[in-house]
């Protein structure tokens, strides 16, 4: 399954991958260097609004990948 729409924030410890099947869904990665975590799954746009806010992460941190 390949995303959708991906994203990395400005300092790119966090990549963001946007899924369709059949409801909307996020990948969210860890990224240090060459290595990434496993994914940790969000589910629908409140979960991702959420995540982004416990992280102080804004849109405009957000860079299309």
């Amino acid at each position: 399954m390949d995303p959708s729409a991906v994203w990395r924030d400005r300092q790119h410890k966090w990549r963001i991958e946007a899924y369709r099947a059949p409801d909307l869904r996020f990948a969210i990665f860890a990224t240090n260097g060459t290595t990434e975590s496993a994914p940790l799954w969000l589910f629908g746009m409140s979960a991702l609004a959420r995540w982004l806010m416990t992280h102080a992460i804004s849109l405009d941190d957000l860079e299309s990948d």
